[in-house]
């Protein structure tokens, strides 16, 4: 057989690209002892001409390691890792939480002298904090390069004194780049010292401004120093837990620990300052195909064409490093799908199961959860909430029904804490705590009756929160792109309308977003709809009386809506992290919506909410609204107990099918027909529906069996203020 050179073997893995767990696939092995044996003596020897003092090539990666190719020497892979491909070659892909590489000490720097670090780099995120490319630490002192919450590259040298008390004779280094790393593109990333202490930066070798780290940057890095103490030298990892930056904005206030989240390639050590162009002869040998920037992860929708209306199993992806490292099997999701309309709700594991509409264009919206907080109601005083279920320990979520007239998705989770998974309300460890139950039952007009159930004994569980107007934000983008400036339009039942705005972002940096102090008009408004930059477009109305509104704007922000990026996707435990830039999915709130409890015992509460999208403005919801709050009133023969039920958005009558149910809605423009919907509890068989006119109105029949009866349920999508007539006869 004829053997393939390093570098051809190097081409096909770059046209692969293939993505997969170093740790356990025997071609990584075969990859790496191939490369290792064909070119490592060669390159070795031209390297040390060269002045090279360490290289991680990354093409060795066999049982969980990397080798350091001057001295072979190995570097221990933790968490999870992945081979991958850059332009020079095979590269290690990070995850972003776990990933790290660490090993022994190497004699990497002579202090005092000229040095150069050089290493490709994929970012698709920036750290949480600072972050280490490269962190040895030895008993001259800890040397550091990497790049912090904005992209900055970051570098110091921190001496340490002698055991005698002396002043070192190197002093210390420390340098901040004034420009950002790009994003998802492969970038030539260098750091040179010189005998002066100067450090300045490179980036795909060209020199980059830079100024000396500020006191505070330089004690955050130390905060991490020793925590490791095991490993001297660390690629791509912090030491130790940081708290997300900035620091005087995260609750609670929690260390994370965080690695890279992207990719690394072809790090390289030089005891000499390296010239421009050789800088520049680095980056011509690269691979251009490489170059390109990589595609934004999106939102994931369901793609796969038109079908039917109905709730279906699925299992939704997002972007593959984080899909990988997910612990949940398929079918994990549940999509619901309108015939007639190009939108979706969506029940997603990567925001916990929290329901959001899904427009034409993939702009997500959700009416948030149940949520309690602070002193005693949630065990760190923090936030209690599924948000914070960042594993969906608790969150899951089922279909109840699924038939042409309607579905009915049930989501439970528990109102839990970010720490520890402990649960609101919970006075002990065998003490339930806050649970909920939310019941959702959809119909093919894309509107839905959102039932939430609170199961609580606390005193002050009427102080939870049960509605926050979020708006997902998906990677790459801010809350600017998804939502118009005119964001709220209030409207009431009788049509008057009033639409709130927020001003456009004046400076940058972190500032409260200059929006409304208070939502007061129109009068007795119950109808609200966000604003997204889309045809179809989230709306809400509230059931009972009074409802108000309240604004959702006192935090800072680096938009002109506040914006956080600790959820979803986020892995780490925040319940408030704001976004620093257009790097990771994030939301940002809108408005608080309140309104009188539905149903109530000694055990829980529950309230109610019309939900959906839709492309018709506010004040023509108007009547939506009517049919449900003030619905017609209803007559039947051939059937017992006739009755509105608001949670269901449908008439409940009991009937056998022994003989034919005759319905009659007395229809107003105060209390308007528009697509009824009638559950026939007890009905036998197939069923037939006439209009008094003779037509059927395109009724959509769906039968449900349940373990004790058989239901007949009917949607009828008509429309009108007069008396309607309905006959349905079994088949």
């Amino acid at each position: 057989m004829n053997l393939k050179t390093g570098d051809e073997v190097r081409r096909d893995w770059q046209l692969r690209s293939y993505r997969t767990p170093v740790s356990s696939v025997c071609f990584c092995a075969f990859l790496g002892a191939v490369l290792f044996s064909a070119n490592t003596q060669t390159f070795s020897a031209s390297a040390q001409q060269k002045g090279v003092v360490a290289n991680w090539e990354f093409n060795s990666p066999e049982n969980g390691y990397v080798i350091e190719q001057m001295r072979g020497t190995r570097a221990a892979i933790t968490g999870s890792v992945f081979a991958t491909a850059g332009p020079a070659g095979p590269a290690i892909e990070f995850d972003g939480y776990t990933g790290a590489i660490h090993g022994d000490g190497l004699p990497l720097l002579d202090r005092g002298s000229n040095a150069t670090v050089v290493c490709w780099v994929q970012m698709e995120a920036y750290p949480w904090n600072d972050l280490p490319l490269l962190d040895q630490e030895d008993s001259q002192g800890r040397f550091y390069f990497g790049v912090d919450s904005t992209g900055h590259l970051i570098a110091s040298f921190q001496p340490v004194a002698s055991a005698a008390g002396t002043v070192p004779a190197v002093k210390s280094q420390s340098a901040i780049s004034q420009a950002a790393l790009p994003l998802r593109k492969w970038t030539l990333l260098s750091l040179s010292l010189d005998e002066r202490g100067e450090m300045s930066f490179l980036m795909d070798g060209k020199s980059i401004a830079s100024q000396a780290l500020s006191d505070e940057a330089i004690r955050t890095i130390a905060e991490s120093s020793g925590k490791n103490a095991g490993s001297a030298l660390l690629i791509g990892h912090v030491r130790g837990p940081l708290l997300p930056g900035p620091s005087s904005m995260i609750h609670p206030l929690l260390p994370v620990e965080y690695s890279l989240q992207g990719s690394l390639g072809s790090l390289t050590v030089y005891d000499r300052a390296l010239t421009g162009h050789e800088l520049e002869m680095i980056a011509m040998s690269a691979d251009k195909r490489w170059f390109a920037s990589s595609e934004w992860p999106k939102l994931p929708r369901w793609e796969g064409g038109k079908g039917p209306f109905g709730a279906y199993y699925t299992t939704l992806s997002f972007d593959p490093a984080w899909d990988r490292t997910r612990r949940i099997g398929p079918d994990s999701d549940v999509v619901v799908r309108f015939e007639g309309a190009p939108i979706q709700l969506v029940f997603w594991q990567g925001n916990n199961y929290v329901p959001a509409w899904v427009t034409e264009n993939n702009r997500w919206y959700t009416d948030e959860f149940m949520e309690t907080y602070g002193h005693p109601q949630c065990p760190d005083g923090e936030d209690c909430e599924p948000m914070s279920d960042k594993q969906s320990r608790y969150s899951h979520v089922r279909i109840l029904e699924n038939s042409p007239a309607r579905a009915v998705v049930h989501w439970r989770y528990a109102l839990a804490e970010v720490q520890f998974y402990h649960i609101g309300n919970s006075s002990s460890p065998t003490a339930w705590g806050d649970w909920a139950d939310e019941y959702w039952t959809v119909y093919p007009d894309g509107v839905a009756v959102r039932k939430s159930v609170l199961w609580s004994t606390a005193a002050d569980r009427e102080k939870t929160e049960f509605q926050e107007s979020i708006v997902l934000i998906p990677p790459g983008e801010r809350p600017e792109e998804n939502v118009n400036f005119n964001a709220i339009t209030f409207a009431n039942l009788e049509g008057e309308t009033f639409t709130y705005n927020w001003q456009p972002k004046s400076e940058p940096g972190l500032a409260l977003p200059n929006g409304p102090g208070k939502f007061t008009k129109p009068d007795n408004a119950v109808i609200q709809t966000i604003n997204l930059k889309s045809a179809w477009k989230p709306f809400s109305v509230a059931w009972g009386s009074p409802v108000t509104f309240d604004v959702y704007n006192g935090e800072k922000s680096t938009s002109s809506f506040e914006w956080w990026n600790h959820w979803p996707v986020a892995q780490i435990p925040s319940s408030g992290r704001p976004a620093l830039a257009a790097d990771r999915a994030g939301h940002t709130s809108l408005s608080h919506i309140y309104w009188p409890v539905y149903e109530r015992d000694g055990r829980h509460i529950s309230k109610i909410l019309l939900d959906g999208l839709s492309n018709l403005p506010a004040r023509q919801l108007a009547p939506l609204a009517r049919a449900w709050r003030n619905p017609p009133g209803i007559e039947a023969t051939g059937a017992n107990g006739a009755h509105y039920d608001a949670a269901q958005r449908a008439y409940v009558l009991s009937a056998d099918a022994s003989s034919p149910v005759r319905i009659t809605l007395h229809g107003s423009t105060a209390s308007p027909i528009l697509n009824p919907a009638f559950v026939l509890e007890g009905w036998k068989g197939k069923a037939t529906v006439t209009l008094q006119d003779g037509s059927d109105g395109q009724a959509q029949v769906g039968q449900v069996d349940r373990l004790d009866r058989s239901d007949l349920v009917i949607f009828l999508p008509v429309s009108r203020e007069t008396d309607l007539t309905v006959e349905i006869r079994r088949d």
